[in-house]
């Protein structure tokens, strides 16, 4: 197990008022460790050695409700964390019953891949999800357990926003008015944009000015409002696309290029499921491929 060393981000999730996720795990597929952005005081701690044999641990000795532990077992695998990761965009979530006290409590875990350098990683985040599951199943029927997964997207939404320092660019995307806000962003990027608020007006934009001409097509196509509405929802919340960005590295000449991924999370929806609000996420990935 590794300590988080950025202090910014610790101190931003251990502020109870902006997160209800008690646990946020950075895993590192290839050596099987991970780094802790968030974990309760009271609840279980990763210690050293595979991080993947510690979360079998954990269940088998009665930590997991025993209906649950096979499946709480076989989803937190290292060869299954790994098929997530090489998804690359779809989250992927499990409800499961935790011992608390004399008793247990529903949880929901969401694994979220991502990619860092040349190592891959997935985000394994942690919610009693108990009060919400419970009320909902009680008041409308299994049905509207859907709901308190919806809740988790949203909350993933803050906590990306709180993490912006592991992303060169985040904004916040009106899906409804087609409109975006700047929370943080490249000053070149910036001064380009200048005042634009349109979304798919700064979208052509940035694309014209910093994405390599084979790849803005499909970026364009990909980042489009009418593909994230039609696209986003709580069983799908991420859109991603990966492609040439002119590099920032000092030195670099005009053909230069630095990879990139950009990923839209879904942040709220309406009454009808329909997106109405995402999270634009933007990251370095260079040291992970090269082309």
């Amino acid at each position: 197990m590794e300590n988080g060393s950025d202090r910014g981000i610790m101190d931003a999730l251990s502020d109870t008022n902006g997160f209800t996720y008690r646990k946020i795990l950075h895993v590192d597929l290839e050596r099987d460790r991970c780094t802790v952005f968030k974990s309760d005081p009271e609840g279980w701690q990763p210690g050293e050695g595979p991080l993947s044999g510690q979360m079998a641990r954990f269940a088998l000795d009665g930590a997991v409700h025993r209906d649950d532990v096979e499946r709480f077992i076989t989803f937190t695998r290292l060869d299954q964390l790994g098929r997530v990761c090489a998804g690359g965009r779809e989250t992927q979530t499990m409800i499961y019953r935790r011992k608390a006290g004399e008793g247990y409590r529903w949880n929901l875990m969401e694994v979220v891949p991502d990619r860092n350098g040349g190592t891959r990683y997935v985000t394994v985040c942690v919610k009693d999800v108990d009060d919400v599951f419970r009320e909902s199943a009680e008041r409308e029927g299994l049905a509207t357990q859907s709901r308190a997964l919806m809740q988790s997207l949203e909350d993933r939404a803050y906590i990306i926003s709180s993490l912006s320092s592991l992303f060169f660019s985040t904004y916040y995307l009106d899906l409804e008015q087609d409109t975006f806000r700047a929370v943080a962003q490249l000053g070149r990027v910036g001064d380009v944009l200048g005042d634009e608020v349109n979304c798919t007006a700064a979208l052509s934009i940035y694309a014209n000015h910093f994405i390599h001409p084979d790849d803005r097509e499909e970026y364009l196509s990909t980042m489009s409002m009418e593909n994230l509405r039609g696209s986003l929802r709580w069983w799908q919340p991420c859109v991603a696309f990966e492609y040439r960005m002119r590099s920032e590295a000092p030195g670099a000449g005009p053909d230069e290029w630095s990879w990139v991924r950009a990923s839209a999370v879904l942040a709220r929806t309406g009454e009808d499921d329909l997106p109405k609000t995402a999270v634009y996420v933007a990251q370095d990935i260079t040291g992970g491929r090269r082309g």
